[in-house]
């Protein structure tokens, strides 16, 4: 432990934070430790005509696979290729079923926080919705209120996201109200037990296990398409020590990838739901390399990996208005009670700077008092560079030529949703898809079983509040 702290104080000279409940928990980081890891996505930036995704081979992932075993892990398949492909496929198809999940998780918050369906007051938090295995009456006048907006023609986009959902699972608009309400005493009850396991893991004398226990805590739940922007500052506070250091070189950013953009359907604690739909971090990670001077004058191609086809969808809509010469419009709504540290608000205030203009951001709706927002239209030549890959980069690769890999690959938030074996098996495909001297970045804690070539560097504890009470851990990592 002495060893990693003096690793990590040599390569960012930060001090790490204690972990407490974070008002932005759509989206947790956890601190990392040697010897435990959890999962995050990037995205690899591919050509127009994307290589071909394929399944990862045995001997691709037979080095980590070994490494299990010898710490006693018992795994569900056999040490060979056909084994080991049947049991990729059945994972990547269960982890793909867990998408309408993770769609469902954001309808509740929807119906629980969301200002563009009712003029009814906000529940203050999930802790409030339900009590005795029952809706308080806001959460049920909110349900209600959902359930007749979805049933509106022309409800906008996030209502037709949600009657589409409710189409894929058969439901019929007379059991709606029903569906939705034990959905959402579900989604109340999973909150709670998954704040139980972080705080009974606070209080476990070994570290290690905690964080591990931390870094999966989402193992068995949907996949989340929420995001929100903070996560984004803590990777350019990580990028920026990094360079500051010399770990890193200016003008060394061409290739970006990032696994599980995200897409602002509602944000996880605030609810803000009065602008369109948008994803944030592919734009976010830009705008700090085009800052730093990370990226050159040619500036950066970006792909996004996902496996939620709204996302996908979305992000091929923008690049293709793009490429016809329209800018993409990114809101930029901040929580005056959230508590924000000065340098936190700083990076808010100029986000955007290097890959576009601030332009007349959406107005707040009154029933948001204690919201300001900004808003920014990125150019259309960074926004045209972007483009996206269906990939599950704990089951999926792709073969690229030599030097045509990725320089960043960040994931935040994401491998969190994977048990360790799954984490390991991600790490794997990851290396494959770095340049020699490529950085990877995450925010969750890691295992230590992953490829030798891909080196851990350190960890960097950015403190999003002024109090220091909530925050980010980004683990580096860079691939010999």
């Amino acid at each position: 432990m002495k060893e990693l702290a003096e690793c990590v104080s040599a390569a960012f000279g930060e001090v790490s934070l204690s972990r407490k409940r974070s008002p932005h928990r759509g989206r947790i980081g956890f601190a990392v430790l040697s010897g435990v890891f959890s999962l995050c996505f990037c995205a690899p930036c591919l050509p127009q005509s994307s290589p071909r995704v394929r399944y990862l081979h045995f001997d691709e992932v037979r080095e980590v696979v070994g490494e299990f075993r010898a710490l006693g892990e018992t795994l569900p398949f056999e040490d060979s290729e056909e084994s080991w492909s049947r049991w990729l496929a059945a994972q990547d198809a269960e982890t793909r079923s867990r998408i309408d999940e993770g769609v469902a998780d954001s309808i509740s918050n929807l119906i629980l926080y969301g200002t563009s369906f009712t003029s009814l007051p906000r529940v203050e938090s999930y802790e409030e919705a339900a009590k005795d295995d029952a809706l308080v009456p806001l959460a049920r006048q909110r349900l209600i209120a959902f359930v007749r907006a979805v049933a509106q023609a022309n409800s906008g986009e996030r209502m037709m996201l949600a009657k589409s959902f409710l189409a894929r699972q058969k439901i019929s608009s007379g059991e709606t109200e029903k569906y939705l309400e034990q959905n959402l005493k579900r989604f109340v009850e999973a909150q709670r037990e998954y704040q139980k396991k972080v705080d009974a893991s606070a209080g476990q004398a070994d570290a290690g296990e905690a964080l591990g226990v931390r870094g999966t805590l989402f193992a068995d739940r949907g996949l989340s398409v929420d995001t929100s922007l903070l996560p984004n500052f803590a990777l350019e506070r990580t990028l920026a020590s990094m360079l500051k250091k010399g770990a890193i070189r200016a003008g060394s950013m061409h290739r970006v990838a990032i696994i599980g953009p995200g897409l602002d359907y509602a944000d996880k604690r605030r609810g803000y739901d009065f602008y369109p739909l948008q994803t944030i971090q592919p734009f976010a990670v830009v705008d700090t390399l085009a800052r730093l001077g990370l990226s050159d004058k040619t500036g950066v191609a970006l792909t996004a990996f996902d496996l939620n086809h709204t996302v996908l969808d979305h992000v091929d809509r923008l690049a293709r208005a793009a490429r016809r010469g329209r800018g993409y419009t990114i809101q930029l709504p901040r929580d005056l009670a959230a508590d924000w540290s000065p340098e936190a608000i700083e990076y808010w205030r100029h986000f955007g700077e290097g890959i576009g203009a601030e332009v007349r951001a959406i107005p707040i709706p009154k029933s948001l008092p204690q919201a300001v927002t900004r808003a920014v239209r990125v150019r259309p030549e960074i926004a045209a560079r972007v483009s996206s890959l269906d990939l599950n980069v704990v089951a999926q690769t792709v073969d690229l030529a030599e030097g045509a890999g990725y320089d960043l690959i960040v994931a935040t938030n994401v491998l969190v949703y994977y048990d360790r074996f799954g984490q390991a098996v991600g790490m794997a495909g990851i290396t494959r898809l770095l340049n020699p001297g490529g950085i990877f970045l995450c925010n969750n804690a890691l295992p230590a079983q992953h490829p030798p070539e891909l080196k851990y560097l350190g960890r960097l504890s950015v403190a999003f509040s002024a109090s220091h009470s909530y925050g980010d851990d980004v683990v580096v990592y860079r691939k010999q």
